[in-house]
């Protein structure tokens, strides 16, 4: 299927900050579908993270390792895993964060396109206001760090977790330096869609939640 590039409204003024959405998992409880490419209410969800995400940062980045030309159609730079295929979100990461030297990294994973509009702007405000170190949110529940904004000079760690054969993302970020944003005030717009009871739950809360 023929995919266009999407016209997304960008910031007027620079947010001094790297966007990067994961879309490169097998997707094992959907089958192994492209979840990038599932529909939620007429619309994909990796467009829908698209729209949601490049107003709030200054580049935007796509980490993929399938289905690569239909992603590039979307008008932005593709990334895929420098240390073999579907090494998990974290070789990801690493593929933003060494294109990024200048400027910390919102990360976002496809199959959680209804994640906060401020989301950037509210943990860029903790990651300068704390020195410069990784900003996670927190959904009121448990963390959140597939959401988080991660400074360019995280990448030595990362690139040392992985040379070591360390997938796990919660124990690496929560290794780093970090300063904990709480989000409970929008807790839902971190709902992930790993299976079909989860694609209608999003489009029930979409369909309670008109203006998003």
């Amino acid at each position: 299927m023929m995919r266009n590039k999407i016209v997304t409204n960008k910031p007027k003024i620079s947010t001094g900050i790297a966007g990067l959405i994961l879309a490169g998992g097998r997707a094992r409880r959907m089958e192994g579908q492209d979840k990038g490419w599932l529909r939620l209410v007429g619309i994909s969800l990796i467009e829908r993270c698209v729209v949601n995400l490049s107003p709030q940062v200054d580049r935007l980045l796509i980490s993929a390792n399938r289905n690569i030309a239909d992603y590039e159609r979307l008008g932005f730079p593709v990334l895929q895993d420098s240390v073999g295929e579907y090494q998990g979100p974290l070789a990801g990461l690493q593929r933003a964060l060494a294109m990024s030297p200048e400027m910390p990294v919102q990360v976002v994973p496809c199959d959680a396109p209804l994640f906060p509009k401020q989301l950037a702007g509210r943990l860029f405000r903790a990651y300068r206001d704390n020195g410069g170190i990784t900003a996670v949110p927190h959904d009121g529940t448990r963390l959140q760090p597939l959401f988080a904004l991660f400074p360019p000079a995280t990448l030595i760690s990362l690139n040392e977790y992985l040379d070591a054969g360390q997938r796990k993302v919660e124990t690496w970020v929560t290794s780093l330096p970090h300063t904990v944003v709480d989000f409970s005030d929008q807790a839902d717009s971190f709902m992930n869609i790993n299976t079909e009871d989860d694609l209608q739950r999003a489009e029930s809360w979409l369909e309670a939640h008109t203006s998003c």
